[in-house]
């Protein structure tokens, strides 16, 4: 009987621990879906996100925002979602993977757009830049500004 007690304040005590608790700072569906987003956020107009899906078919999400980006960024203006090639999906991947390898970039400023560009092409990645079309070649951010310019385009084209 006094085993059998033990057992059950045992059973009872295992049985509280929360198996909820999660670590709060990973988004474990990122590393499922986008292979890239890409956050344009400029200070006096409207923020746009780019993302791409990583399975097929893949998909270019544009979402435009109302507001300005350094100040509040209200509601979703538009959001357009197209189909890529196979072709256009792997063009961008390419440039995804030479625009993952950082400059090591310090320029800041009072007033301008940052970019800042999650991954997971290999494992999960973020950086951010401020405007990174100011001297573009000086801080080595050619391939990042070349990525973006390949997303406005996609997004555009259809």
């Amino acid at each position: 009987m006094k085993n059998f007690s033990i057992f059950l304040i045992l059973l009872s005590i295992v049985g509280c621990k929360s198996t909820g608790s999660t670590i709060e700072y990973t988004d474990p569906g990122f590393y499922l879906q986008p292979v890239l987003k890409m956050k344009i956020v400029p200070t006096f107009s409207n923020p746009v996100i780019y993302e791409v899906t990583r399975h097929k078919p893949y998909l270019l999400i544009t979402t435009i925002y109302e507001g300005a980006g350094g100040y509040d960024w209200k509601g979703i203006k538009s959001k357009e979602s197209i189909e890529l090639s196979e072709e256009q999906y792997s063009n961008l991947e390419s440039m995804l993977e030479s625009a993952l390898e950082f400059p090591k970039d310090k320029a800041q400023g009072m007033d301008g757009d940052t970019w800042m560009l999650e991954s997971s092409l290999y494992q999960y990645t973020a950086v951010a830049f401020w405007e990174p079309e100011y001297q573009t070649d000086k801080r080595g951010l050619e391939s990042f500004v070349k990525l973006k310019s390949y997303l406005t385009q996609l997004s555009t084209e259809n």
